[in-house]
């Protein structure tokens, strides 16, 4: 007897921009909800695997008998009991696995992105980026990539979820404080944390808003200006708030040897010029996240200033790239936080 799939097929092919495939594969949702949220992976052995998560919703109404046709009394109609559709997760607290684990939400309440969930006692965290050795993606990539979502999400991954998202997110009526978490091979080198996350619009130029527990570092170190505030560029389309020769990300010399200037990579919020998480990935050598050979790459690498006041021959860096960070907006108390915790960086 010939018998009927119940849902749909789904067929994917993804191609580079000369037409070359890169994946291709079909797939079947075997469901008889009238709408939904699935996610498929295909594993590549020996590349990276290819994710993709869809929402579907039917214009048919699933027959449901707690539904009813308006009942008219007299003159007056009443209506019965209607049912609405389930809200869709804008960020990990609001997912119903609350487990550790890549996991599909909407952060702008339509579209969905995968993210790594940080399920912890005191609450979730949300990861929006981060930078890993697991995988080899570039971030030195043009301005308008940057407003989307590119790499892979997970443990030591390489990840960022993209400004149009971010700026959805932080503005959906939450309250967002932001981590960063900056390790040398297993070893937490600092833990930084910010109230208020917010970033602005493309039209505003994706402008950062935050408020440092500890001022003067991070993204609140300040030579002439700082990141907060800062308006996200690249290298290409970076102009302010310091002039170009001014910003040590661009311009940065090794003087004892020589050698410079540094080379722009990636892009960030470069209000001081001392900070760029979106850097070169310099691999770490024994736990030692040291830049050795900036003569030969130019490249600063994964910068975070933990320190206020210029610490390298009076430049705005510190000549140290780390080889795991990662960037997670949470919720709760701040003052949870367990700042000893180094369990991300094993």
């Amino acid at each position: 007897m010939r018998t009927t799939k119940i849902g749909f097929n789904v067929s994917l092919k993804l191609t580079t921009s000369d037409g070359s495939i890169i994946d291709q594969y079909n797939f079947h949702v075997d469901s008889t909800d009238g709408q939904g949220i699935y996610a498929y992976t295909s594993l590549r052995p020996g590349t990276i695997s290819t994710t993709i998560s869809i929402a579907w919703s039917t214009n048919i109404p699933a027959p449901n008998p707690e539904t009813t046709t308006p009942v008219f009394t007299g003159s007056t109609p009443t209506q019965g009991p209607t049912t609405t559709a389930p809200k869709l997760p804008a960020d990990c607290d609001d997912v119903e696995d609350k487990k550790s684990g890549i996991q599909v939400i909407y952060p702008d309440g339509i579209n969905p992105i995968s993210v790594y969930c940080d399920q912890t006692t005191v609450g979730a965290y949300t990861v929006i980026q981060s930078r890993g050795t697991s995988t080899n993606i570039s971030f030195d990539l043009p301005y308008a990539n940057y407003s989307d979502w590119f790499g892979e999400s997970g443990v030591g991954k390489n990840f960022w979820m993209g400004l149009d998202f971010m700026n959805a997110m932080s503005n959906n009526g939450k309250s967002y404080n932001l981590q960063i978490d900056l390790c040398c091979g297993t070893q937490l080198r600092a833990k930084q944390i910010y109230h208020g996350f917010k970033v602005d619009t493309k039209a505003n130029q994706y402008k950062l808003t935050a408020t440092a527990d500890l001022p003067g570092i991070g993204l609140d170190y300040s030579s002439q200006t700082k990141d907060i505030g800062a308006p996200f560029a690249t290298q290409l389309t970076y102009s302010l708030p310091k002039t170009k020769p001014e910003c040590d990300q661009f311009e940065y010399y090794d003087d004892d040897n020589g050698v410079g200037p540094s080379v722009g990579y990636g892009g960030w919020w470069f209000g001081s010029c001392g900070n760029n998480l979106n850097g070169f990935l310099y691999p770490s050598t024994s736990g030692d996240c040291s830049v050795k050979n900036f003569d030969s790459t130019l490249l600063l690498g994964i910068n975070m200033r933990t320190s206020s006041g210029a610490s390298t021959g009076g430049y705005d860096v510190d000549l140290v790239s780390y080889d795991r960070v990662r960037m997670a907006l949470f919720t709760f108390d701040s003052i949870n936080v367990d700042k000893s915790d180094s369990s991300f960086c094993n």
